[in-house]
């Protein structure tokens, strides 16, 4: 076997295991991506090829590993108040449609990265539904990657990513660092309290104990097949309110997908 065939071979295997794993496709030239994410579980090992690193997950590696490799290859990219009119529809449309005052109500932020989603929704409900009237609402923030969450639950972020929250919010939400924390800040403990992290796979089973008023699954099935993204849009619809919406990424599209939510207006879908 040539050494070009070998690599070939290895990268292959690399593809098909994180369809397999969470049916997310790695197209052909993201070669170097690969290589360069898997660098660092190499370098763990004292692998010096990749080939190498493939024979050893094919052979040796424990469910750990696999983790580890999913956390290196699944893109964890976001910002604060991505999308914006996302949040507006849903304090002034999603919402009041099915929440009656005095009903507790949660959001799930599907796939939350790093957490900037699921905290902007926060935001926006801290702002719109101040839980010292009353209000009574959580975020359920979930995703696949291990390293994400952690982050995530973490709360803190460089400085430079507050950019896009307005400073009268930043104030009210957050916290900047001083001393050993100069230039990061972090979710005040109130607004953290109401968001909780769990890993979930989404393709994988899971079970939640009630459904939620709204779903953000945004920027996420661009990865997918058409197949998987109609068993994904499906599954999340189960878990919506009668009436409840699911809002997806601007430059996604379920037209042709046999779903149980229908489209109200471009990226947002409400269940049938």
């Amino acid at each position: 076997m040539t050494v070009a065939t070998a690599e070939a071979k290895a990268f292959d295997y690399i593809i098909a295991l994180i369809y397999e794993r969470c049916r997310i496709r790695l197209h052909e030239g993201k070669q170097n991506l690969i290589r360069s994410r898997l660098g660092k579980r190499m370098r763990h090992h004292g692998i010096e090829t990749f080939e190498g690193y493939c024979d050893y997950l094919q052979n040796e590696a424990d469910e750990e590993e696999f983790t580890q490799v999913v956390d290196s290859l699944t893109t964890n990219f976001t910002n604060f108040l991505r999308e914006q009119e996302h949040f507006d529809f849903m304090v002034n449309t999603a919402l009041p449609e099915v929440v009656k005052k005095g009903r507790p109500f949660t959001v799930w932020s599907a796939a939350c990265a790093t957490g900037e989603e699921p905290y902007s929704i926060a935001f926006y409900l801290a702002e719109h539904f101040p839980l010292e009237a009353g209000w009574d609402w959580r975020v359920m923030a979930t995703d696949i990657s291990t390293r994400a969450l952690a982050k995530g639950s973490a709360g803190v972020y460089p400085l430079e990513r507050a950019a896009t929250v307005p400073k009268p919010w930043l104030k009210k939400f957050c916290q900047q660092g001083i001393g050993e924390w100069d230039g990061q800040f972090r979710i005040k403990p109130h607004i953290a309290a109401r968001v909780t992290f769990q890993r979930i796979n989404l393709l994988a089973p899971y079970s939640f104990t009630r459904p939620f008023d709204l779903i953000f699954c945004r920027n996420v099935m661009i990865y997918f097949d058409r197949p998987t993204q109609e068993q994904l849009v499906n599954e999340l619809s189960r878990y919506l309110v009668p009436d409840g919406h699911l809002l997806i990424g601007h430059s996604e599209s379920l037209n042709g997908l046999d779903v149980a939510v229908k489209c109200v207006r471009p990226s947002v879908y409400k269940k049938k």
